[in-house]
Formats: structure tokens, sequence, C-alpha cells
């Protein structure tokens, strides 16, 4: 979750041994979704210390340094069937609340982040509806738990100790306050703080979920205001940070850090030990505040600040040969996934289906929150997922298939894999505003009409928005069931045009204007080539007797219409010459599957 403003902005939130006696559990109506009171907590004030996030006794396991230095472990991947995954369903509620009627209405194949444990609402077995799931998974659908993975509040450590061992701190070695709701951020480079998060996984793994979404992953560098990056600098990713440079650069010499790093012997960067301590006593905070970088780390001043790095939220960088950019996922994230992975096997002889908001390595599905400043445009830029026109109805002039391509091709360079991509409206966030502000039923009908099939175009799968734990209305009360069950009905009765799917550069030429297209091959050979009418104002303008055309290596035995507009699926006469397929399209309203087979 995320609060709204022009970039990704603070997060709301989208055990085992390891539980220590907590205070009273102090509730929120944010991502954990958890019985809730509607005041901020009080203040919460850092106290002087001098240890954050309690360090790992050695260098990471898997190695240390760059990504290509780093061994991944082949069974942190999963092998769940995810061929069926095709409608998702996006319902969030308090994890003690009877389940959501409109999911078990709806049936979708999958609810893709039914609970999101928050604070300390969630760390303990009884605060669950375990019969929610059952009930979920008798109609065939997919039920995903999952928690926040860096919000921390200082009652689920009450102990002063207990939480400097895991809490993240800026380069001044002091713990971040985020407001309003005044939380923290633990630290994943603390061995304590992972084994946390990963216990309140195995709690509702022995419940019976078939998933866990992990939701702001990488954020405990995010910093008291988004963008400043004065976070993470605590003991546990400092030592970490000093392994990575010394893996990074073995063959410097102590007169080479001083003079490309500004590192002085005083620095304590040791690089001549073994390798499990190589680098662990690096005092990056020293050095920090000698240069007088203490309050702006990543000072581009700072030759370090490069090799650091900067988090774009929800989107890690392997490549980038920085820090954080290889660290956050293939270390610690990594750790995480293997072991819950590891303990389903073991325990249960199950796969479990693991994801996290944004674009992450390891996922058995991508679970892409939607929010402004998403780098999802040309050249990073961002893409508004809400368009509206200056009178403040729906932009439907404005197509969202080249974001999806791109999130989509994202995701297969950062996990390696080709994996289903889901997105979903990240809450709450400027895109979820502008949504619920369209002025009518119908434009907000239409923006599910338009987008989803835009986004299923690409091979990309658009959550229907149900529920949140903030008070959003839901789909029932914004009377937007029957069109979710219409297409819910439409999407899993052509699940086939929706997987196992290769783009194609060919290009498809139609008759009228304002038509987004994509062509994608099937696995069985066909090819399809979608269709999305842009043509809109305050509602979609119907086109008739669209020509249109597309490259085909041999002729077809038959070409069918497909269409969640149309009341059956419809074979149609085509030509064949050159190469080229043409066809008639009788009606395009919001979208048609020209599917030649």
């Amino acid at each position: 979750m995320r609060f709204s403003g022009g970039r990704p902005s603070q997060p709301y939130g989208s055990l085992g041994m390891f539980i220590f006696v907590f205070a009273a559990a102090l509730w929120t109506t944010a991502c954990g979704g958890s019985p809730a009171s509607t005041s901020s907590p009080p203040p919460a004030q850092p106290q002087a210390q001098s240890t954050c996030a309690t360090p790992a006794t050695a260098n990471p396991s898997v190695g240390g340094g760059i990504y290509t230095q780093i061994s991944i472990d082949p069974k942190v991947y999963g092998t769940a069937n995810v061929s069926n995954l095709t409608v998702f369903g996006f319902s969030q509620e308090s994890m003690n609340l009877p389940a959501d009627p409109q999911v078990l209405s709806l049936a979708p194949n999958i609810v893709s982040r039914a609970w999101q444990r928050w604070d300390t609402g969630g760390t303990q077995p009884s605060d669950y509806n375990w019969s929610y799931p059952a009930q979920a998974q008798a109609e065939n659908i997919a039920f995903i738990g999952g928690t926040t993975a860096t919000v921390l509040f200082r009652d689920e450590f009450p102990q002063a100790a207990q939480f400097n061992a895991v809490v993240s701190c800026d380069a001044q070695g002091q713990p971040v306050v985020h407001a309003p709701l005044n939380f923290f951020r633990g630290s994943l480079a603390s061995p304590t703080y992972r084994q946390y998060i990963i216990g309140i996984g195995e709690i509702q793994i022995d419940g019976g979920v078939n998933g866990l979404f992990f939701d702001e992953a990488d954020e405990s560098y995010e910093g008291a205001t988004y963008g400043n990056g004065n976070e993470g600098f605590d003991d546990a990713d400092i030592a970490d940070f000093g392994g990575f440079l010394c893996a990074k650069y073995p063959n410097l010499t102590a007169a080479d850090w001083q003079s490309q790093f500004g590192v002085l012997p005083a620095d304590n960067l040791n690089c001549s030990t073994n390798t499990a301590q190589s680098g662990r006593t690096f005092n990056y905070r020293g050095l920090l505040a000698r240069n007088s970088w203490q309050t702006d780390p990543l000072d581009s001043a700072n030759p370090l600040a490069a090799e650091w790095g900067a988090i774009f939220s929800g989107h890690p960088e392997p490549e980038n040969g920085t820090f954080t950019g290889t660290y956050t996922s293939l270390v610690y994230w990594q750790n995480i996934v293997l072991t819950l992975r590891n303990y389903a096997r073991q325990k249960y002889g199950k796969e479990i289906l693991i994801t996290a908001n944004g674009i992450w390595p390891f996922v058995d599905f991508q679970m892409n929150g939607l929010w402004d400043g998403n780098p999802d445009g040309p050249g990073g830029t961002s893409v508004d997922y809400c368009p509206l026109t200056p009178s403040g109805d729906l932009d439907g002039t404005q197509s969202l298939l080249p974001a999806f391509l791109s999130v989509k091709q994202r995701s297969a360079r950062i996990d390696g894999r080709i994996v289903p991509v889901a997105v979903f409206i990240d809450w709450p966030t400027g895109v979820m505003t502008r949504y619920l502000s369209l002025p009518s039923l119908s434009e907000r009908q239409d923006y599910w009409r338009m987008y989803v099939a835009e986004a299923a175009a690409a091979t990309v799968y658009f959550n229907f928005h149900l529920l949140d734990t903030i008070g959003d209305p839901s789909a029932t009360q914004l009377g937007l069931m029957p069109l979710f069950e219409s297409l819910n009905s439409f999407y899993q009765g052509h699940a086939d045009l929706y997987h196992g799917t290769q783009d194609l550069s060919g290009t498809v030429t139609l008759s009228v204007p304002n038509v987004a297209t994509n062509l994608t091959q099937l696995s069985d050979g066909r090819t399809v080539a979608h269709l999305i009418n842009h043509n809109y104002s305050q509602g979609f303008e119907e086109q008739d007797q669209v020509t249109v055309s597309f490259p085909l290596a041999n002729a077809p035995s038959t070409v069918t219409l497909v269409s969640p507009d149309y009341s059956a699926d419809m074979q149609v006469k085509f030509t064949y010459s050159g190469g080229q397929l043409q066809v008639t399209v009788p009606q395009l309203i919001s979208y048609v599957a020209v599917v030649a087979d």
C-alpha cells in the first residue's frame, strides 16, 4: 500500500520461536487489515543506541559481491502449476473476519492478497480465521495470505534490546520514524528480523494458505521521506556492505581504497581476512560522518554512494552492480523464499505460491502494484494508470498496452524465467483516487472493460479490485459485481488465449484509427490479433465493419472472433494473400480477439 503522491510515496504497507512476548496489539486500518482504531499510534521516540540491527556472524553463505558472484539455489524456484491462473481478484480484509462474499461469489482463479499481517495482528495463529482459505479452496480459488516485509512497530519487539536487534537506522545510527503512522523499518539484513518474517509465513502455511504475498520488501532503504535514501545504514547492512565491497573489488590495495573511495585505515575495511569475515568490520557510518555526509549518505560527492545504490520501490535491479540492488533481491529475498518453500515441502510435501509487490526474482507470479511515479513508461518515465480528461472523465483514448508489455518484459529480465505477471491498483495511491473519482458507474465499468483487455492482450492479468482495508467502497457497493462476473466468465472461458503466448512483431492494420493492437502466437500455433477500442468519449464509440489484416505464415483453416461484448464466439470469412490475412470485424465495442487457427 502507498500514500498518494506524484512519486511512489511513503507506504502504509500493499514466528514460531522468534516471536517475543508482545505488548498489547496496536491495530491499524492500513495494509495489515487487522481490527482497527481510527487514531494514529502515539509518536515513537528513538532512543540513543550504538547498535541498530545486529549483524549476521559472517558474510552470506550464497556469496558476496555482484550478481555473478551470488549463487542461486535451484530450490528457491517454485514448481507449482500456475497455468490455471487467468482471473485474479484483489480482496484484502482483516484476517479474523469472515470470508469476503464477493470472492466466493465471483470465484476468480486466485485471490492474490486476502490477508496482510500488520503490526502484531497476525503474529499468532489465533489471529486468523482459518476457515476462509478452506472456503476459497472449495471453490477452486487459490488463497494468498501475506505480510508487510519491512514495516516495524515498537510493540512488535517491546524490549529495547530486541527492537534494537532488528530495526534499520539512518546514517547517524538512529531508527527512522515514518509519519504519520510512526512506524520504523525492519532490517532484512538482520537474520533475526528475517526469521521473524519467515515465522509469520510459516504460521500462514500451517493454516492452509496456498501462498504468500510480501509487501515493501526493499523499503528499509527508503528514508523518512521517499527518495532521500537515508535508511538502511544499520550495523547488519553495513557489515554486509563491507563484505560486498571486498568481494566486488578483491584486488584493491589500501592505497587504492583511499584514492578511489576515500576509505582510510581508520574505517576498518579489512579485506585481507577470510571470506566469511572479509569487510565486516567496516565503519561506514564513521566514514560518512568524517565527510559530513551523515545526513545525506547518497550525496554525489560520496564515491561509495554509487556502490551502495538507490532503490526504486519494488523494482530491484540485481544486475546494476550495487549493494542494495544485489543483496535485497539475491541474498535477503532469496533466503526468505527458499526457507519458506523448504518449510512447506518438508512439513507438508507441497509447493506454495510466493509473490511480492513489484517485480522480483524467484516468484511464482508477479504482483506489480500500479501507482504514480512508476518506471513503466519509455526510459523509465511514469505511466498514468488511470488517465482522466480535464473535466474528470475517463480518458479512454489513452492506451496502457505499451506499459503492460513493459512490465512483462521487466519481469522476464529480472527473474530470468517466464512467470505470470499480474497487476493491481495499489492503495492508497493517486491511481486509486482517480479511479474512485470517475463520475459514473458506466465509466468505472469502461475502465475495467478497456484495461483488463489491454492487460490480457499483453498476457498480463489485471486484478479485479473487490475490497481493501481503508474504507474504500467495495465492488459490490460500486455496482461492479455483475460486470466482474461477466468478465470472469469470458476470460476463464477463453483462458487458452492468455497463456503460453509469444509477442509477434508483425503489424496489425485496421481501417479505423484509435485501436490498440498486439499480435501473439499461442503454443499450439494459433495467431491472435488483439484489438482494443480507444475511440472513446464518456463511453465506447462503436466501430462497425472494421477491416483487419496482419501477417501470417500460412493460410488458416478458420478465423474466429471472440469478445466479451459478443453473446458467443463468431467464425468469420477471411482472405489470405501474399502472407497477409484479412478479415472484417462486424462490431468492435471494447475488445475483440481475432483468432487464426
